[in-house]
Protein backbone atom coordinates (compact mmCIF):
# COMPACT_ATOMS: atom_id res chain seq x y z
CA UNK A 1 0.00 0.00 0.00
CA UNK A 2 1.18 3.50 -0.87
CA UNK A 3 -0.10 6.69 0.78
CA UNK A 4 0.26 9.88 -1.26
CA UNK A 5 0.11 13.56 -0.44
CA UNK A 6 -0.29 16.30 -3.06
CA UNK A 7 0.71 19.88 -2.30
CA UNK A 8 -1.14 23.04 -3.22
CA UNK A 9 0.75 23.83 -6.41
CA UNK A 10 0.07 20.28 -7.62
CA UNK A 11 -3.69 20.95 -7.24
CA UNK A 12 -3.88 24.63 -8.15
CA UNK A 13 -6.24 24.26 -11.14
CA UNK A 14 -8.21 21.67 -13.09
CA UNK A 15 -5.28 20.63 -15.29
CA UNK A 16 -3.11 19.94 -12.23
CA UNK A 17 -5.91 17.96 -10.60
CA UNK A 18 -6.13 15.81 -13.75
CA UNK A 19 -2.37 15.23 -13.56
CA UNK A 20 -2.66 14.15 -9.91
CA UNK A 21 -5.50 11.80 -10.84
CA UNK A 22 -3.37 10.23 -13.58
CA UNK A 23 -0.54 9.63 -11.09
CA UNK A 24 -2.90 8.02 -8.58
CA UNK A 25 -4.45 5.75 -11.21
CA UNK A 26 -1.08 4.67 -12.58
CA UNK A 27 -0.44 2.36 -9.62
CA UNK A 28 -3.22 0.44 -7.89
CA UNK A 29 -1.15 0.36 -4.68
CA UNK A 30 -1.84 4.10 -4.28
CA UNK A 31 -4.93 3.67 -2.14
CA UNK A 32 -5.08 6.75 0.08
CA UNK A 33 -4.31 10.37 -0.76
CA UNK A 34 -4.03 13.48 1.40
CA UNK A 35 -4.57 16.87 -0.25
CA UNK A 36 -3.60 20.46 0.40
CA UNK A 37 -5.70 23.46 -0.59
CA UNK A 38 -5.10 24.77 -4.14
CA UNK A 39 -2.06 27.03 -4.30
CA UNK A 40 -1.01 29.86 -6.57
CA UNK A 41 -1.59 29.40 -10.30
CA UNK A 42 0.76 32.19 -11.37
CA UNK A 43 2.88 35.01 -9.96
CA UNK A 44 0.64 37.46 -8.12
CA UNK A 45 -2.11 34.90 -7.55
CA UNK A 46 -3.38 34.19 -4.02
CA UNK A 47 -3.43 30.83 -2.33
CA UNK A 48 -6.88 29.56 -1.41
CA UNK A 49 -5.76 29.35 2.24
CA UNK A 50 -4.86 33.06 2.29
CA UNK A 51 -8.25 33.98 0.81
CA UNK A 52 -10.03 31.87 3.40
CA UNK A 53 -8.04 33.32 6.28
CA UNK A 54 -9.26 36.74 5.20
CA UNK A 55 -12.77 35.34 4.88
CA UNK A 56 -12.56 34.10 8.46
CA UNK A 57 -11.92 37.70 9.50
CA UNK A 58 -15.05 38.93 7.73
CA UNK A 59 -13.81 39.60 4.19
CA UNK A 60 -16.78 38.57 2.03
CA UNK A 61 -14.96 39.36 -1.22
CA UNK A 62 -12.15 36.96 -0.30
CA UNK A 63 -14.69 34.23 0.48
CA UNK A 64 -16.43 34.80 -2.84
CA UNK A 65 -13.10 34.61 -4.68
CA UNK A 66 -12.14 31.35 -2.96
CA UNK A 67 -15.47 29.70 -3.70
CA UNK A 68 -15.35 30.94 -7.30
CA UNK A 69 -11.99 29.17 -7.75
CA UNK A 70 -13.53 25.89 -6.64
CA UNK A 71 -16.64 26.44 -8.76
CA UNK A 72 -14.44 27.02 -11.82
CA UNK A 73 -12.37 23.89 -11.14
CA UNK A 74 -15.47 21.76 -10.55
CA UNK A 75 -17.03 22.92 -13.81
CA UNK A 76 -13.85 22.16 -15.76
CA UNK A 77 -13.65 18.70 -14.18
CA UNK A 78 -17.32 17.93 -14.69
CA UNK A 79 -18.36 17.44 -11.05
CA UNK A 80 -21.04 19.12 -8.96
CA UNK A 81 -19.78 20.96 -5.86
CA UNK A 82 -22.64 23.41 -5.31
CA UNK A 83 -23.92 21.72 -2.17
CA UNK A 84 -20.54 21.82 -0.44
CA UNK A 85 -19.86 25.37 -1.61
CA UNK A 86 -23.16 26.57 -0.15
CA UNK A 87 -22.45 24.75 3.11
CA UNK A 88 -19.02 26.35 3.46
CA UNK A 89 -20.41 29.82 2.68
CA UNK A 90 -22.99 29.37 5.45
CA UNK A 91 -20.59 27.87 8.01
CA UNK A 92 -17.60 30.24 7.81
CA UNK A 93 -19.12 33.42 9.32
CA UNK A 94 -18.50 33.44 13.06
CA UNK A 95 -16.40 30.26 13.14
CA UNK A 96 -13.00 31.99 13.22
CA UNK A 97 -9.88 32.02 11.05
CA UNK A 98 -8.73 28.43 11.73
CA UNK A 99 -12.03 26.90 10.70
CA UNK A 100 -12.14 29.13 7.61
CA UNK A 101 -8.57 28.19 6.62
CA UNK A 102 -9.37 24.48 6.92
CA UNK A 103 -12.11 24.73 4.28
CA UNK A 104 -9.58 24.89 1.46
CA UNK A 105 -8.40 21.34 2.13
CA UNK A 106 -11.96 20.26 2.92
CA UNK A 107 -13.30 21.44 -0.45
CA UNK A 108 -10.25 20.19 -2.36
CA UNK A 109 -10.72 16.76 -0.76
CA UNK A 110 -14.36 16.66 -1.85
CA UNK A 111 -13.41 17.78 -5.36
CA UNK A 112 -10.75 15.10 -5.86
CA UNK A 113 -12.88 12.38 -4.26
CA UNK A 114 -15.72 13.10 -6.66
CA UNK A 115 -13.39 13.16 -9.67
CA UNK A 116 -11.81 9.83 -8.69
CA UNK A 117 -15.04 8.35 -7.29
CA UNK A 118 -13.16 7.55 -4.10
CA UNK A 119 -14.51 7.89 -0.55
CA UNK A 120 -14.09 11.24 1.18
CA UNK A 121 -12.97 10.90 4.81
CA UNK A 122 -13.14 14.15 6.76
CA UNK A 123 -9.99 14.94 8.75
CA UNK A 124 -12.29 16.36 11.43
CA UNK A 125 -13.30 12.78 12.20
CA UNK A 126 -9.89 11.23 11.64
CA UNK A 127 -7.23 13.55 13.14
CA UNK A 128 -7.28 14.33 16.87
CA UNK A 129 -5.40 17.45 17.93
CA UNK A 130 -4.38 18.56 21.38
CA UNK A 131 -5.15 22.09 22.53
CA UNK A 132 -1.61 23.17 21.58
CA UNK A 133 -2.20 22.11 17.97
CA UNK A 134 -0.07 18.93 17.96
CA UNK A 135 -1.46 15.55 16.99
CA UNK A 136 -2.59 13.04 19.59
CA UNK A 137 -0.89 10.12 17.85
CA UNK A 138 -2.58 7.27 19.71
CA UNK A 139 -6.10 8.60 19.21
CA UNK A 140 -5.42 9.71 15.62
CA UNK A 141 -4.06 6.29 14.67
CA UNK A 142 -7.08 4.61 16.24
CA UNK A 143 -9.48 6.84 14.30
CA UNK A 144 -7.63 6.57 11.01
CA UNK A 145 -7.42 2.79 11.26
CA UNK A 146 -11.14 2.51 12.03
CA UNK A 147 -12.17 4.80 9.18
CA UNK A 148 -9.74 3.77 6.44
CA UNK A 149 -9.14 0.03 6.81
CA UNK A 150 -12.59 -0.96 5.47
CA UNK A 151 -12.06 1.20 2.36
CA UNK A 152 -10.36 0.39 -0.92
CA UNK A 153 -9.52 4.03 -1.64
CA UNK A 154 -10.04 7.34 0.15
CA UNK A 155 -9.23 11.03 -0.02
CA UNK A 156 -8.38 12.80 3.26
CA UNK A 157 -7.99 16.58 3.50
CA UNK A 158 -4.76 17.67 5.16
CA UNK A 159 -3.85 20.53 7.50
CA UNK A 160 -6.63 20.24 10.08
CA UNK A 161 -8.30 18.05 12.68
CA UNK A 162 -10.43 18.47 15.76
CA UNK A 163 -9.74 18.61 19.47
CA UNK A 164 -11.50 16.24 21.87
CA UNK A 165 -13.95 19.11 22.42
CA UNK A 166 -14.85 19.02 18.73
CA UNK A 167 -13.13 22.30 17.81
CA UNK A 168 -11.58 22.46 14.34
CA UNK A 169 -7.89 23.34 14.61
CA UNK A 170 -5.14 23.56 12.02
CA UNK A 171 -1.52 22.50 11.93
CA UNK A 172 1.12 25.14 11.06
CA UNK A 173 1.60 26.11 7.42
CA UNK A 174 2.70 23.04 5.48
CA UNK A 175 0.71 20.89 7.88
CA UNK A 176 -0.73 18.69 5.15
CA UNK A 177 2.69 16.99 5.17
CA UNK A 178 1.94 16.02 8.77
CA UNK A 179 -1.48 14.61 7.87
CA UNK A 180 0.02 12.56 5.06
CA UNK A 181 2.66 11.08 7.33
CA UNK A 182 0.02 10.30 9.99
CA UNK A 183 -2.10 8.41 7.45
CA UNK A 184 0.95 6.48 6.22
CA UNK A 185 1.97 5.61 9.77
CA UNK A 186 -1.52 4.59 10.85
CA UNK A 187 -2.04 2.38 7.80
CA UNK A 188 1.44 0.81 7.86
CA UNK A 189 2.13 1.88 4.28
CA UNK A 190 5.15 0.43 2.50
CA UNK A 191 5.82 3.88 1.00
CA UNK A 192 4.74 7.46 1.59
CA UNK A 193 4.88 9.63 -1.55
CA UNK A 194 4.96 13.39 -1.10
CA UNK A 195 4.17 15.05 -4.44
CA UNK A 196 5.21 18.69 -4.85
CA UNK A 197 6.32 21.09 -7.59
CA UNK A 198 10.06 20.39 -7.21
CA UNK A 199 12.21 17.38 -8.10
CA UNK A 200 12.97 16.54 -4.48
CA UNK A 201 15.52 17.68 -1.94
CA UNK A 202 18.01 19.92 -3.72
CA UNK A 203 21.69 20.29 -2.83
CA UNK A 204 20.94 23.85 -1.62
CA UNK A 205 18.11 26.39 -1.76
CA UNK A 206 17.67 27.11 -5.51
CA UNK A 207 16.45 30.61 -4.66
CA UNK A 208 19.91 31.39 -3.28
CA UNK A 209 22.29 29.05 -5.11
CA UNK A 210 22.52 28.34 -8.84
CA UNK A 211 23.20 24.95 -10.44
CA UNK A 212 21.71 22.91 -7.61
CA UNK A 213 21.15 19.20 -8.14
CA UNK A 214 18.61 16.76 -6.75
CA UNK A 215 19.87 14.65 -3.85
CA UNK A 216 18.96 10.98 -4.58
CA UNK A 217 18.62 9.87 -0.96
CA UNK A 218 19.13 10.93 2.65
CA UNK A 219 18.42 9.39 6.03
CA UNK A 220 15.60 10.56 8.27
CA UNK A 221 18.17 11.82 10.75
CA UNK A 222 19.85 13.89 8.06
CA UNK A 223 16.52 15.21 6.76
CA UNK A 224 15.47 16.28 10.25
CA UNK A 225 18.68 18.26 10.57
CA UNK A 226 18.18 19.96 7.21
CA UNK A 227 14.53 20.78 8.04
CA UNK A 228 15.55 22.28 11.38
CA UNK A 229 18.16 24.36 9.55
CA UNK A 230 15.69 25.86 7.11
CA UNK A 231 15.22 23.37 4.25
CA UNK A 232 11.54 23.82 3.34
CA UNK A 233 10.86 20.68 1.32
CA UNK A 234 9.09 18.93 4.20
CA UNK A 235 7.50 20.15 7.41
CA UNK A 236 9.81 18.93 10.23
CA UNK A 237 6.92 17.41 12.23
CA UNK A 238 5.97 15.25 9.23
CA UNK A 239 9.09 13.12 9.58
CA UNK A 240 8.42 11.51 12.97
CA UNK A 241 5.37 9.30 12.16
CA UNK A 242 7.00 7.65 9.13
CA UNK A 243 10.44 7.51 10.74
CA UNK A 244 9.09 5.68 13.80
CA UNK A 245 7.21 3.23 11.57
CA UNK A 246 10.27 2.76 9.31
CA UNK A 247 8.28 3.80 6.22
CA UNK A 248 10.36 5.30 3.40
CA UNK A 249 9.29 8.69 2.03
CA UNK A 250 9.63 9.57 -1.64
CA UNK A 251 9.73 13.27 -2.57
CA UNK A 252 8.44 13.55 -6.13
CA UNK A 253 7.62 16.23 -8.71
CA UNK A 254 3.98 15.98 -9.83
CA UNK A 255 4.82 18.02 -12.95
CA UNK A 256 7.50 15.47 -13.93
CA UNK A 257 6.51 12.16 -12.30
CA UNK A 258 9.08 10.26 -14.37
CA UNK A 259 11.95 11.90 -12.46
CA UNK A 260 13.37 9.79 -9.61
CA UNK A 261 13.04 12.37 -6.82
CA UNK A 262 14.55 11.93 -3.36
CA UNK A 263 14.12 8.88 -1.13
CA UNK A 264 14.25 9.30 2.65
CA UNK A 265 14.67 6.22 4.82
CA UNK A 266 16.35 5.05 7.97
CA UNK A 267 19.25 3.34 6.25
CA UNK A 268 19.93 5.88 3.50
CA UNK A 269 22.85 8.32 3.44
CA UNK A 270 23.46 11.43 1.39
CA UNK A 271 25.42 10.46 -1.72
CA UNK A 272 26.16 14.09 -2.66
CA UNK A 273 26.80 17.14 -0.46
CA UNK A 274 23.72 18.98 0.74
CA UNK A 275 23.58 22.43 2.38
CA UNK A 276 21.09 24.37 4.48
CA UNK A 277 21.31 27.61 6.43
CA UNK A 278 19.18 29.57 8.86
CA UNK A 279 19.49 33.13 10.14
CA UNK A 280 18.93 33.79 13.85
CA UNK A 281 17.51 36.93 15.44
CA UNK A 282 20.85 37.40 17.19
CA UNK A 283 22.49 38.20 13.85
CA UNK A 284 24.22 34.84 13.60
CA UNK A 285 23.68 32.33 10.82
CA UNK A 286 23.77 28.55 11.18
CA UNK A 287 25.11 26.30 8.44
CA UNK A 288 24.56 22.56 8.11
CA UNK A 289 26.48 20.50 5.56
CA UNK A 290 25.86 16.84 4.75
CA UNK A 291 28.30 14.84 2.68
CA UNK A 292 29.38 11.30 1.85
CA UNK A 293 31.80 9.88 4.40
CA UNK A 294 34.58 9.69 1.80
CA UNK A 295 34.73 13.47 1.49
CA UNK A 296 37.24 15.51 3.49
CA UNK A 297 34.42 17.79 4.56
CA UNK A 298 35.98 20.00 7.28
CA UNK A 299 39.02 21.03 5.24
CA UNK A 300 37.00 21.58 2.06
CA UNK A 301 34.36 23.67 3.86
CA UNK A 302 36.77 25.87 5.78
CA UNK A 303 38.95 26.48 2.71
CA UNK A 304 35.93 27.46 0.62
CA UNK A 305 34.61 29.90 3.21
CA UNK A 306 37.96 31.52 3.90
CA UNK A 307 38.52 31.97 0.15
CA UNK A 308 35.21 33.87 0.10
CA UNK A 309 36.33 36.09 2.98
CA UNK A 310 34.11 34.37 5.55
CA UNK A 311 35.46 33.15 8.88
CA UNK A 312 33.27 30.37 10.32
CA UNK A 313 33.05 29.13 13.90
CA UNK A 314 32.86 25.39 14.56
CA UNK A 315 29.75 24.00 16.24
CA UNK A 316 30.35 20.31 15.58
CA UNK A 317 31.78 17.86 13.06
CA UNK A 318 30.88 14.23 12.42
CA UNK A 319 31.74 11.74 9.68
CA UNK A 320 28.82 12.78 7.48
CA UNK A 321 27.82 16.26 8.65
CA UNK A 322 29.24 19.56 9.77
CA UNK A 323 27.68 22.44 11.71
CA UNK A 324 29.14 25.94 11.61
CA UNK A 325 28.18 29.49 12.51
CA UNK A 326 28.74 32.60 10.42
CA UNK A 327 27.30 36.10 10.42
CA UNK A 328 23.71 36.04 9.17
CA UNK A 329 24.44 38.57 6.44
CA UNK A 330 27.12 36.19 5.12
CA UNK A 331 24.77 33.20 4.78
CA UNK A 332 23.94 33.57 1.05
CA UNK A 333 27.59 34.03 0.10
CA UNK A 334 28.59 31.16 2.37
CA UNK A 335 26.05 28.80 0.78
CA UNK A 336 27.16 29.76 -2.73
CA UNK A 337 30.86 29.34 -1.89
CA UNK A 338 30.33 25.96 -0.26
CA UNK A 339 28.12 24.70 -3.07
CA UNK A 340 30.66 25.71 -5.68
CA UNK A 341 33.52 24.04 -3.80
CA UNK A 342 31.74 20.85 -2.72
CA UNK A 343 29.57 20.13 -5.74
CA UNK A 344 30.38 22.24 -8.79
CA UNK A 345 34.11 22.17 -8.09
CA UNK A 346 34.25 18.50 -7.13
CA UNK A 347 35.79 18.37 -3.67
CA UNK A 348 38.58 15.85 -3.11
CA UNK A 349 37.94 12.63 -1.17
CA UNK A 350 39.29 12.25 2.34
CA UNK A 351 42.73 10.60 2.39
CA UNK A 352 42.57 6.94 3.45
CA UNK A 353 44.44 5.90 6.57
Amino acid sequence: MIVCKFGGTSLCDASRVRQAMAILRRDGARRFVVVSAPGRRFDGDEKITDLLLRAGNGDDEALAAALARFREMAAALGVDMEGELRRVREEIPGRGAEFAASRGEYLCGHLLARCLRWTFVDAAEAVCLRQNGTADLEETYRRLSRLLRPLKNAVVPGFYGTTRRGEVRTFPRGGSDITGALVAGAMGARLYENWTDVDGLMSADPRVVQNTICVPEVSYRQMRLLSAMGAQVLHPDSLLPVMRADIPTALKNSFHPERPGTRISGGARAKVPCLAGRALESGAGLLAILSPEAMDLPNCAVSALRAAGIRPRWLGAWSDRLLMRVRANCLPDALRALHHALIEGGAKPRPQA
